[in-house]
């Protein structure tokens, strides 16, 4: 299905990592620490951290990660692209102005680095499959417990996928599929007494969706994508995908 479509516009493809902290074609995103271990003392939501040290290493441009926020924030990642914007050297402390107000709890160590942005490697992503609800009478009776046998094997359902119908209580979800591609553990409830060949509808609870990095380090997240087609973007790494999309190719 692909193979005219990049016959002229691509040179390869590669099934791309999937990680928060790999590119797409497995290189460990490493930062360069230049200085850590800092503590601010201001904790309201700013764009000035005051650190009681003076450091000379912590300069503009840099990252800055967090392992907790403030006032209900969450840890600031490498992805939040909170920046050194002005850096201002003081006789025993260091103020810095960062790019996006935050909140910070006091006594928190920071880190700051920079990256090695220009040796990633930017791709295309092809959009190989969107899962839909899947609705089929394909299963032997059951009378209780965790397991769910089909007569056969059907390559759509996934597991993370929930199962609802007639005699399904609520919140069943496909947690492992086996080997044999038939016997489907679920957790939650027991699934009770269910006739052989009831009609069942598989699907995510969520819709698909995808979140990639660009080249200039900022996040993007696509939802329902299309099938078949490739993003309108290049990115540099995935971070993350949800509601079941799969059978992505990198292609350069």
């Amino acid at each position: 299905m692909i193979r005219n479509y990049y016959t002229d516009s691509f040179k390869s493809g590669i099934v791309p990592i999937i990680s928060t902290t790999q590119l797409i074609d497995g290189t460990v995103k490493s930062p360069v620490i230049v200085a850590d271990n800092n503590t601010p003392t201001n904790i309201a939501t700013s764009v000035t951290i005051v650190l009681t040290v003076l450091n000379r290493n912590i300069l503009r441009g840099m990252y800055i990660t967090a392992p907790i926020g403030g006032g209900g924030e969450p840890a600031w990642t490498i992805n939040d692209n909170i920046l050194v914007e002005a850096v201002t050297y003081q006789a025993t402390t260091t103020t810095i102005t960062i790019n996006i107000p935050k909140a910070l709890v006091a006594g928190t160590t920071l880190t700051f680095f920079t990256i090695n942005q220009s040796s990633w490697k930017e791709y295309n992503l092809f959009i190989g499959t969107v899962p839909s609800p899947i609705t089929i009478q394909n299963n032997i009776a059951v009378t209780g417990g965790q397991i769910l046998t089909l007569n056969t094997p059907d390559t759509r359902i996934q597991a993370g996928m929930t199962v609802g119908g007639i005699g399904i209580p609520a919140g069943i979800t496909i947690t492992t599929i086996a080997a044999d591609g038939i016997t489907l553990t679920v957790t939650g409830a027991a699934i009770g007494t269910l006739a052989a060949n009831a009609l069942l509808t598989y699907s995510f609870s969520v819709l698909p969706s995808i979140s990639v990095l660009t080249i200039n380090n900022q996040t993007v997240t696509f939802t329902n994508p299309a099938e078949g087609f490739v993003l309108p973007i290049s990115v540099v790494q995935i971070t993350g995908l949800a509601g079941g999309l799969s059978n992505l190719i990198a292609v350069n």
